[in-house]
This record gives structure tokens, C-alpha cells and sequence, in this order.
């Protein structure tokens, strides 16, 4: 197809299910016209000549190169009030995934909120094509040399990232960072803005995460509320400066240790026992199929059915809440509305949650130590969340929704809250054993 004319069309059709087609061999002769004549009579302005430098070599962009109604590529993303990230740089951690990035960028910019001149797209590598696309946008692009080996080149880059970040804007005293795989929903910035203040005046937090590890569509209710856990879930995160500086960089897995970087900042003696804040319902969306770690199964088993909020500003509830002395009050206050599931049922029955609306409901799980997720990561097959390591509890529990009730799920005995006695039930343990495995995924 070459400016709305069909110069030629073929297929072979498969004889059967589990067999090609033929292959198909197509001849077609094109006549030659002026390059002027080829190109589309976009209007001469700053933007265009971006489009038209791009689509002069780059293919695969069709929307973006459409003579007829091409695809936007300035935005301008309402602002938000008291925006106290306006000037707080993004560092957009990327590879060799071109297609991964326009898309994430094109949701970055339709944030409300967005501030382009403090964006910078960090490539592992000297591909043109990343580089390009980061232009086609106006923005700044930096390409790093490669060190290491698979999961350590990962690291690495993410060090490099975050170094350059905090060297580019010396005056910056957080940054936000964000993967090339992840859509960001209209009030990415906004959730920032509000939470910000949290990283100042509460030093037992160590990050606010825009991620929920547990958030998926069935297990989310409230674009309001935020959690405290104990694990990093990043995908979307903002960071403090001191703590890189004076804490994580000086500390940095060398090139020569295979380990995910954010597997590292969840090790007890880089945590240091404080948390990060995670809202209930998601603020950045994993699309990406494709990567070192990922593949289409796994997208589609723990990423596909993901929460994501789409709203263009929610207002956090009561920020002050989630400080750590205000959040044992919260989780206290709980505990003494909750319900207790009946523990003969399995998790994995339909009917283990009632369904009501609005309640409170706790269950109590086998947890003999700080590492023992044994029986978590059995129930947490049977809801179909995150079941391949323990991530986002507080405490030995965990909060979620299931049915558009609250759920908390404790860890008897090592849970703190092992002991607290709901006032309306008296509690029965849950062991691994009265979980139907046949149940399980």
C-alpha cells in the first residue's frame, strides 16, 4: 500500500491447524516518483519536522507517519494543583524495545502533571532506534555502555541511571523512576505529589512505590487508599537522594553478582527495617511481553489482569494515617471490626469469602518465622495473585480485597497481631494442609 493505491495482495492459506501455508511469493513493480512526491504534506513546524526526520528511516510506526491523520506527538497534560513533583526529575530506565517506549512515553506525556524538560530516557546500549523515538518526542536521551551480564547488566544500567539522574539535576533531592514496559495512569504524578511529603516527615519509609505486588482486578477496590509493606515493589517508584547517595550507590552490586537490583533493596540489611508505601489500586500498568525475565505466559498469568486506575486525579485518603505509629492504629482498628472466615473451608472454594460488600474479614495462616511463606504462597494461588515469592505484607499480613470486602491475612505466630482476639469470633488457625492443592493453578 503507497499513498492509498494496493499494488499488490497474496496469501496462502494453511491446508490445516497444525501446518504453514504455502510460501507466498509476491511481484509487484512500483513506479518511480519525486522524493517530494513521496513524502506527505505534513505543515512545516517544529513538530512535523520531528515526524518527518523520524519516518524518513525509521519503519514500523504507522499512526506516527500517516499522511492523513497522524498520531499527536505534543501533549499538554492538564497541571495539577500544588504539583510538588513538578521539577523532581523522571529517569525512564530503557533497552532495546523501541515500541515499548513509544507507547510507555506516550502515556507519560498525557499524565497530568507532566513535566517534558525533566524527562530523561536512559538506553542500556547504542541502538539508534530507542534513541530516535526518545527525539521524536523532544526528548533527552542517553546511552550507556553496557557492563555486565544479564541480570547484572540490568543492574548496572539502573546504577548508571540513577548516578546520571542525580548528577543531571544537582539540585534535585528526590527522582522519580519508571521501566519502558509500563503505562502510567492520568494521575501518575498527582499520587506523587500528594505522597511526597511522607518521604519528609517519616524516616521508617524508604520509597513510595506507584506498584501494588497483590493489586490485581479482583483483589482492588479503593484508588484512595494506601498500604505500608515491608518489600520494594518499584515498577514506578520515586527516591530520595540521601539514601542513594549516602546508602545504595556506595553499596551497589558489582558487574561480577548475577542479582536483580530490587531484589537487593529488599535484603533486611539494606531495607533496615522500613517500609514503602504502595497504593491499593495500581498507578502504572506492565505491559511489556518481552524481556530478560518475561515472557507472553508469564504477562498473561500475573500482569494481564492487573489493577490499573484510569481516573485523572484521586484524592488520597488521610496521608497522615499511614505513619508508622498512626498505621498500627489503623491496622488495630481492623482487627477489631473483622470477622472471622470460617478456617474448616478451603481457600480455594468460591464461597470462602462471603459475599457481602463493605465487611471486614480476617484469616489466620500458618507462619512459624519471617521467611516461612509457605502456606502464603498457597493461598495466594488459590486467590490467583502473585504466588512466586512473598511480597507486600506488613508484619507478617496482608491486605487486600476480595468481593469489595477488606481482607486481612495474618501469620500466626510470628504476625504481631497474632494475638489480638477479634471480639466477634474466636479465631481458628488455618494450616497449609486444609488447602484443597487440587484447587490451586
Amino acid at each position: 500500500m503507497l499513498r492509498g493505491k494496493l499494488y499488490g495482495e497474496n496469501y496462502s492459506k494453511s491446508p490445516e491447524f497444525n501446518s504453514w501455508g504455502a510460501p507466498v511469493l509476491l511481484r509487484v513493480e512500483v513506479p518511480l516518483v519525486p522524493v517530494e512526491e513521496s513524502e506527505c504534506d505534513w505543515a512545516d513546524n517544529e513538530e512535523n519536522n520531528r515526524r518527518r526526520g523520524f519516518c524518513n528511516h525509521i519503519e514500523g510506526y504507522g499512526s506516527v507517519c500517516s499522511c492523513v491523520d497522524p498520531a499527536p506527538l505534543a501533549f499538554a497534560p492538564k497541571e495539577i494543583e500544588n504539583n510538588r513533583v513538578r521539577d523532581v526529575p523522571v529517569a525512564i530506565i530503557a533497552s532495546n524495545r523501541p515500541h515499548y517506549l513509544y507507547r510507555m512515553l506516550r502515556s507519560l506525556l498525557s499524565a497530568h502533571g507532566c513535566n517534558p524538560e525533566m524527562i530523561t530516557v536512559f538506553i542500556d546500549g547504542y541502538f539508534e532506534e530507542p534513541l530516535e523515538v526518545t527525539k521524536l518526542f523532544g526528548l533527552r536521551g542517553i546511552q550507556h555502555t553496557p557492563i555486565g551480564a544479564k541480570n547484572a547488566r540490568i543492574s548496572q544500567h539502573y546504577k548508571a541511571s540513577l548516578t546520571a539522574t542525580f548528577n543531571l539535576f544537582s539540585e534535585a533531592k528526590y527522582a522519580i523512576i519508571i521501566e519502558e514496559d509500563l503505562d502510567v495512569s492520568p494521575d501518575f504524578f498527582s499520587y506523587f505529589s500528594q505522597t511526597l511529603r511522607l518521604l519528609e516527615e517519616d524516616e521508617t519509609i524508604y520509597c513510595i512505590s506507584a506498584w501494588n505486588d497483590q493489586g490485581y482486578e479482583h483483589t482492588s477496590e479503593d484508588s484512595g487508599l494506601l498500604y505500608r509493606v515491608e518489600t520494594m515493589p518499584g515498577l514506578g517508584w520515586i527516591l530520595k537522594r540521601s539514601l542513594y547517595k549516602e546508602e545504595l550507590e556506595p553499596r551497589w552490586p558489582t558487574p561480577e553478582k548475577l542479582w536483580d537490583w530490587d531484589m537487593w533493596m529488599r535484603l533486611p540489611d539494606v531495607r533496615k527495617g522500613r517500609e514503602c508505601v504502595v497504593p491499593d489500586v495500581s498507578r502504572t500498568y506492565h505491559f511489556g511481553s518481552s524481556g530478560l525475565n518475561m515472557n507472553s505466559f508469564f504477562q498473561d498469568i500475573y500482569f494481564k489482569k492487573h489493577a490499573f486506575n484510569t481516573q485523572p486525579h484521586v484524592e488520597l485518603k488521610d496521608l497522615d494515617s499511614i505513619k508508622k505509629d498512626n498505621y498500627e492504629e489503623v491496622i488495630h482498628d481492623l482487627l477489631r471490626k473483622a470477622v472471622v472466615l470460617d478456617h474448616s473451608k478451603s481457600p480455594c472454594e468460591e464461597n470462602f469469602i462471603p459475599d457481602t460488600k463493605g465487611e471486614v474479614y480476617v484469616m489466620f495462616i500458618k507462619m512459624n518465622g519471617p521467611r516461612d511463606f509457605t502456606t502464603w504462597l498457597q493461598i495466594a494461588k488459590c486467590f490467583k495473585i502473585w504466588d512466586l515469592d512473598a511480597r507486600g505484607y506488613h508484619k507478617s499480613m496482608w491486605r487486600l480485597f476480595m468481593k469489595g470486602n477488606h481482607l486481612l491475612v495474618v501469620g500466626v505466630p510470628n504476625s504481631s497481631y497474632s494475638s489480638f482476639k477479634p471480639a466477634r469470633v474466636t479465631p481458628i488457625y488455618l494450616e497449609d494442609q486444609k488447602i484443597d492443592k487440587d484447587r490451586l493453578r
